[in-house]
Order: C-alpha cells, then sequence, then structure tokens
C-alpha cells in the first residue's frame, strides 16, 4: 500500500496540482484606479497600497487618477477593462451603494454585476467642517445654522456618502442645505479656507491635518462614537440628531469574472498589508479603522449598504445633481 508521503509526492507532481499551488502574478503593470484627484484620503489610501503591492507582486502598480462624479468615471472605466487582474480600483461607498439608487436606469453599469469586490480596506466617519467664523461649540453652531436655513454645503462630489451626509442633516433638522459639489477634498477645503464657502462635509482624514493646525474647524463627527484622532469632537448623533449615524468605507474592487487564482492573491495581498502594524497605526492616525475580511464577506457588505443606502434616498428625497 503507498505510504502518505508517496501519495502526496504524486499528488505534488501532477500538473494541474502544482499549477494551481503557484500563485498569480502580473505579466505587466497594473493600474490601480482612483475616482479622486490627488491629495485627498483615497488618493493617499491608493497610493500606499500601490507602493506595497509593487513590492509584493513583483510588478510595478501605477496609481492612475480619474476623478468625476464622485468615483463613477473611475469605476466606469473599471466595468468596461479586462478581468485580467492587470486593472482594479479603490472603490467608495457612493458609485457602488449611493449612485445606484440615485440614478436607477442612467447608471453606466450596474454595480451589482459588472465588479468582483476583492477586500474592504477601511472605514471611517465623515466629519462636517466650517470656516473659522463659524461657531465652534455646538449649540452655537446649530443656532447659526437653523438661523440659515438655506446655508451651501460642499461635498467631493454628488453622489458621495459626504453628499449623502448633508442631505441627511439638512432632512433631519428640517433645512434645506444647498449642495455645492467640488472636485476633491484639497479644493473644497482651500474654499472654506478662502471663505468661498463656510460647511463642508469631509473625510476624516483630509480634515485632520487643517483642523489640528486652527485652520478649520471640525465641528461634529458622524459616527455613533467620537474619533480617537478627534476625541474633543461631538457626534451628530449625541449633538443634533440621534439617526444622523452614518459610515463612510473604502474597497478594492476587480471587474467581474475576475479568476480565482487572481482574486485570491490580490485579497491575500492586500489583507497582509491592511493588518500590518505600520499600517494600521497611520490609518487609525488619521482617522479611519481598518476592515479586512474575505472577498465573500466583502460581497455581502456591499450588497446590504445598497439596500441602506437607498433606503436614506427614498427618505431624503435627494436627487443626483
Amino acid at each position: 500500500m503507498p505510504t502518505r508521503r508517496a501519495i502526496l509526492a504524486a499528488s505534488l507532481a501532477a500538473p494541474g496540482i502544482a499549477q494551481a499551488q503557484t500563485p498569480w502574478s502580473p505579466a505587466r503593470p497594473v493600474r490601480f484606479l482612483v475616482g479622486f484627484p490627488p491629495g485627498g484620503s483615497a488618493d493617499i489610501l491608493t497610493r500606499r497600497l500601490a507602493e506595497a503591492l509593487t513590492s509584493a507582486l513583483g510588478q510595478t502598480v501605477l496609481v492612475e487618477n480619474r476623478p468625476g462624479a464622485g468615483a463613477n468615471i473611475a469605476m466606469d472605466a473599471l466595468a468596461k477593462s479586462a478581468p485580467d487582474g492587470l486593472t482594479i480600483a479603490l472603490g467608495p461607498v457612493g458609485p457602488h451603494a449611493i449612485s445606484p439608487a440615485l440614478m436607477g436606469a442612467r447608471m453606466p453599469y450596474d454595480a451589482a454585476r459588472d465588479f468582483t469586490p476583492i477586500i474592504h480596506v477601511w472605514d471611517q466617519p465623515n466629519v462636517l467642517v466650517g470656516g473659522l467664523d463659524v461657531p465652534g461649540d455646538m449649540p452655537g453652531f446649530l443656532a447659526w445654522l437653523r438661523a440659515r436655513p438655506d446655508e451651501p454645503y460642499a461635498s467631493v462630489g454628488a453622489g458621495t456618502s459626504n453628499h449623502l451626509t448633508g442631505a441627511m442633516i439638512s432632512h433631519r433638522l428640517g433645512l434645506r442645505l444647498q449642495h455645492v459639489p467640488y472636485r476633491g477634498s484639497a479644493a473644497a477645503l482651500t474654499a472654506i479656507m478662502g471663505g468661498e464657502i463656510k460647511l463642508f462635509v469631509d473625510n476624516v482624514t483630509t480634515t485632520i491635518p487643517l483642523a489640528r493646525d486652527g485652520r478649520v474647524r471640525a465641528l461634529a463627527v458622524t459616527t455613533a462614537r467620537r474619533s480617537a484622532s478627534l476625541p474633543e469632537v461631538p457626534t451628530l448623533a449625541e449633538s443634533a440628531h440621534p439617526d444622523l449615524v452614518i459610515s463612510s468605507w473604502q474597497g478594492v474592487f476587480a471587474p467581474a469574472g475576475l479568476p480565482a487564482p487572481i482574486l485570491a492573491r490580490y485579497s491575500s495581498e492586500i489583507g497582509r498589508l491592511i493588518a500590518d502594524p505600520a499600517m494600521v497605526a497611520w490609518m487609525r492616525g488619521i482617522g479611519a479603522e481598518p476592515a479586512g475580511g474575505t472577498p465573500q464577506s466583502f460581497s455581502n457588505f456591499v450588497a446590504a449598504e445598497r439596500e441602506r443606502w437607498a433606503r436614506v434616498v427614498r427618505e431624503t428625497g435627494v436627487t443626483m445633481e
């Protein structure tokens, strides 16, 4: 009777099994799409991941900024790419869960069918940012805001979680806040500091440095608990309305039909990267929380988010501007 060692040796010699044990590697440079301009939290995260993946995969991973339409342009480009592992993208909540509810049949892609979710990278609160002439204490700010029910607020684009956060604040507080989309956080923060606009709903990661330097006011965060990076800043739930709890997120996606060996390689490598203590410390230092998990758990999460944000769109009556 063959020994267990002999059976194992024979199985490893079989071509199919030997091939399965060889991790996929890209034959050419990889494009890593991001739907926002340089300088924002999504761009910073993408560049960190791309640098680490270049080393892990043994092939150059090039960041390609495709800003516009709340990251829908970048995700449309991804949806139309070949599922060969040579094009991936950092995808936020907007194009995968919010835009489908806002645009319906006008969507240039099918968010549920045209992508392969790879991994949930991080969650982060949004933060309501004000100029220095806006009251910094919450009671004073709420009184100021209620006296200006039509006040404009900036976001990084229509259909983003920033846009919907402002819409939810407006709806819950009985206001008529006017949405003004900007092309990324850097442009909106410049407008805040220059007095062009007084309110901005931002991701916490890009606001923290300016808030700590006293160049803008971080008025409130949108998560259920205060941010460890801005512990002095109240939550909207504790200070304005208990239902104002919103968490933004980012994940890595590929086109639909990505072969299993390529999916497994990306999931494994990116999962290892975002669990690295240095990466965890960096994420938490800028107000984000690393996520992780399997492709299936991320796929389930994205499907649940589509249902959640569809309810928000129906409730607020917001439209794609």
